[in-house]
């Protein structure tokens, strides 16, 4: 769930970057953080590589969100076929038998 948050968080800043570099003009220059090293390149150049790893963050974010469900699925069946509760799942349902029992 967090590497989904994670990944979201840079989709959403890749696309700020692509939607303001869009309108400028090719030749000028631009800067990119490649590991951890700031090179000189134009816009020409940067924008497509924005493009796309945004394209590429889309579909990870898109293939660990169907893991995700199905590993929760998988982990509720588990849940069902063992009978296994969470503490917070107990609490609740001792106190649902206590309101009933008054």
């Amino acid at each position: 769930v967090s590497k989904v948050s994670e990944l979201e968080v840079d989709r959403n800043e890749h696309a700020l970057v692509e939607k303001t570099l869009a309108p400028l003009d090719p030749g000028r220059r631009a800067f990119r953080l490649v590991g951890g090293v700031l090179v000189e390149r134009t816009v020409g150049e940067v924008l497509p590589s924005i493009e796309g790893n945004r394209v590429r963050l889309d579909e990870m974010i898109k293939t660990l969100q169907g893991r995700l469900e199905s590993k929760q699925k998988e982990t509720a069946e588990w849940k069902a076929k063992y009978n296994i509760k969470t503490a917070e799942e107990a609490q609740a349902m001792q106190r649902q038998a206590a309101q009933a029992a008054s």
